[in-house]
């Protein structure tokens, strides 16, 4: 009998890899941070105290994987300095049940309500946490707990001096490689016209935001402009797509993705640009000889629509070209930064009032899922440590930490992290027991062992968390090491203590769990409120270009791009629930292509007013901008969407009749005739798959 399709789903999850987040390199550092304060200790004569050391060394490892050192720098900190705090209180603690359990319940519930501030918060909180349920089991007086805290805290300063210093010799080498899988991913839309452009456009949000931080100077003003490129070779990839009816538009797609690729590869590799590829020269020739034979009026239309993309495209290709061989003359060695300095610290002052209103919202909105994930936390994680305390089991804080590190704001990720931890630990308990009982490794060896076990997680970090798993449980039984005792007892104790902890955080998210249902319907509606506001902005444009603001369009444009991921992740997430979970994927999915097809429809429009030398008002298409506005503001809140009338406006428009069809505004007529129809067959579409049956059929 073949399990539950949920089940086959989870466990395919948790056991997959994802080749591109394996990280050897930047795990030397990390392993670096952990090995040398056992390694210092050991050779002292002082093994525990070095084991302290390491562990506060660990986290603030994690915490420093990926990104540029100088945005990690924050996130380091703020890490180091949470699990000395937790350090501290929890030997404080320590030995006195009440107490431990209600500041574990506060700790928790605010650890939950970071979530919402994404991954790098989420990373900070859940350390915290760990610090205070690990040395929340051995009481001490104050100085003891000051002595730990201290340990704690200079093995993450280690981690974090480490990560300033040791760093690539070759410039802004992590906005490189962002830049180069930006482009690597523009590629992949040029070859495959129905690719999303959301990955692009999410690469690029990443890449604005790591040229930001950096502070002003030429060079940095070249990454800009190759960020700034990016983005206009998307939109003008995305007006290409629809005009796939032109035949030589393949080809400036084909011709375009192989300089695409070479552009990506010369970031990357910091060389100059590979130039234009010839057949790009020769299918602008037959695109401007295909324009000048086209009819007049909307008939020819789209000729000349896809010559002018084309030529676009072009020269944005030619500029990223020129921007790529500009920053490869970059020679310089960048000298290593001390500990405090960096854009991170001058970046935290204009997110904290956000990031703290943000937190403020959640913990006074019952409904929210990171509040009920913080109260999921505030009440498990004091019953693992009261279950782990009546155990016979020694170390039985890992049922504890198994709650905290499996649970999480989602059904999926919950079940994916849980069957992940299990996996993982029970092979890396029998692994790292056999090896220690069979060689007792001490001294040097133990510590090379510790210094192999953390760079084998810290490059499986974001690959497999079942692989992270396996090599981070081979770690805490290396580190125990020097306390002596049975191993094997230990590690069994310990894969048992894991199969408490993850069993109890699945039943916990099972008896009061967050379903996407609710989240998935919100996250769809938000998107079309804010395709109604792009649509809005973009429009507004050709209809009164001297009072328009580029501005709003590029706020909308952003606005929506961040709404559909958002609609995007949370089908994901509803997805992978059982079907219990009361969402409704089939509209969401329906939805969210419709969704699609709209943004697509008005990226090219936007691309050609902003593209546009001459500009000339139309205010024939002001009714019907109107009506597309309104009927996605009604379809976002539920309510009945008048299309009916679109498709007649539409056709209304029709430069065919004009006085003078090859005059400016007769073509921009024609041009906004050809592109609202896909439009308009998106907006009636949309009624249709979301219950509001349209009048009109939609056209093919």
């Amino acid at each position: 009998m073949r399990p539950p399709a949920a089940v086959r789903t989870a466990v395919a999850s948790a056991i997959a890899v994802d080749r591109g987040g394996f990280a050897p390199l930047i795990a030397l550092r990390g392993a670096a941070g952990v090995a040398i304060p056992f390694a210092v200790g050991a050779a002292v004569g002082h093994p525990a105290e070095g084991a302290i050391a390491a562990a506060g060394a660990l986290p603030a490892g994690a915490a420093g994987m990926g990104g540029s050192p100088g945005t990690n720098a924050g996130v380091m900190a703020a890490t180091a300095v949470g699990m000395a705090t937790s350090t501290f209180v929890g030997g404080l603690v320590a030995g006195h049940l009440a107490p431990t359990l209600v500041v574990l319940a506060v700790w928790g519930f605010a650890a939950g309500l970071t979530a919402v501030l994404g991954r790098s918060a989420t990373i900070v909180g859940t350390q915290a946490v760990m610090g205070l349920v690990v040395f929340g089991r051995f009481p001490g007086s104050v100085a003891a707990s000051v002595g730990h805290a201290g340990w704690v805290l200079a093995g993450a300063g280690l981690q974090g001096l480490i990560a300033l210093t040791v760093r690539s010799p070759r410039r802004f080498a992590t906005e490189r490689a962002v830049l180069s899988e930006v482009y690597a991913e523009l590629a992949k839309m040029a070859r495959d016209v129905e690719r999303s452009g959301m990955t692009a456009a999410s690469l690029t949000a990443t890449a604005r935001d790591l040229v930001t931080r950096r502070g002003p100077g030429e060079d940095v003003d070249l990454l800009r402009g190759l960020v700034d490129e990016s983005e206009r070779i998307r939109l003008e990839l995305q007006a290409l797509a629809t005009v796939t009816t032109v035949e030589e538009t393949r080809h400036t797609r084909v011709a375009s993705a192989t300089w695409l690729t070479g552009i990506s590869a010369a970031i990357r590799e910091a060389r100059p640009g590979p130039g234009e590829p010839p057949a790009l020269g020769r299918t602008q020739q037959r695109l401007r000889a295909a324009r000048d034979a086209a009819p007049s009026g909307r008939r020819g239309t789209p000729t000349r629509y896809a010559a002018a993309r084309a030529s676009a495209l072009a020269g944005q290709l030619r500029a990223a070209d020129r921007l790529t061989g500009a920053v490869a003359g970059i020679r310089l060695m960048l000298l290593p930064r001390g500990p405090g300095t960096g854009q991170a610290v001058l970046a935290l002052p204009r997110r904290t009032a956000s990031a703290v209103q943000r937190i403020l919202t959640a913990a006074t909105d019952p409904t929210s899922s990171a509040f009920r994930h913080a109260v999921r936390l505030a009440v498990l994680l004091p019953t693992a440590e009261a279950i782990s305390r009546a155990l016979p089991w020694q170390r039985g804080y890992w049922v504890t930490l198994t709650a905290l590190v499996v649970l999480k704001p989602d059904y999926a990720t919950t079940a994916q992290r849980g069957l992940a931890r299990i996996i993982g630990t029970g092979i890396g308990v029998i692994a790292a027991g056999t090896l220690v009982e069979t060689l007792h490794p001490d001294g040097g060896a133990l510590a090379i062992l510790i210094a192999v076990a953390t760079w084998a997680a810290y490059t499986c970090f974001a690959a497999s968390y079942a692989l992270y798993s396996i090599s981070i449980t081979a770690l805490v039984v290396l580190l125990l090491a020097p306390l002596g005792g049975n191993h094997l007892s230990t590690v069994a104790d310990r894969g048992l203590d894991t199969l408490v902890g993850g069993g109890l955080a699945l039943t916990g998210y099972l008896l009061w769990p967050t379903w996407e249902g609710v989240s998935l319907t919100n996250a769809v509606d938000a998107l079309l409120a804010s395709l109604a506001t792009y649509a809005d902005a973009v429009l507004g444009r050709y209809i009164d270009p001297d009072r328009s603001d580029p501005a709003a369009a590029d706020a909308a444009a952003s606005g929506a791009r961040r709404a559909r991921l958002a609609a995007m992740a949370s089908l994901t997430r509803a997805a992978a629930e059982p079907a219990r979970g009361g969402a409704d994927v089939a509209t969401a999915s329906g939805r969210l292509s419709a969704a699609r097809r709209i943004v697509i429809a008005l990226h090219a429009l936007r691309a050609t007013v902003e593209d546009a030398t001459a500009h000339t008002a139309v205010p024939e298409v002001r009714e019907l901008r109107d009506g597309i506005v309104h009927a996605l503001q009604a379809l976002a809140h539920h309510q009945p969407a008048d299309v009916s009338r679109l498709r007649e406006m539409q056709e209304a428009l029709d430069a065919d009749d004009a006085e003078d069809p090859t005059g400016l505004h007769a073509r921009r007529v024609a041009l906004l005739a050809a592109h609202l129809d896909p439009l308009i067959d998106s907006v009636d579409t949309l009624a249709h798959v979301s219950g509001e049956q349209s009048t009109e059929p939609a056209r093919s």
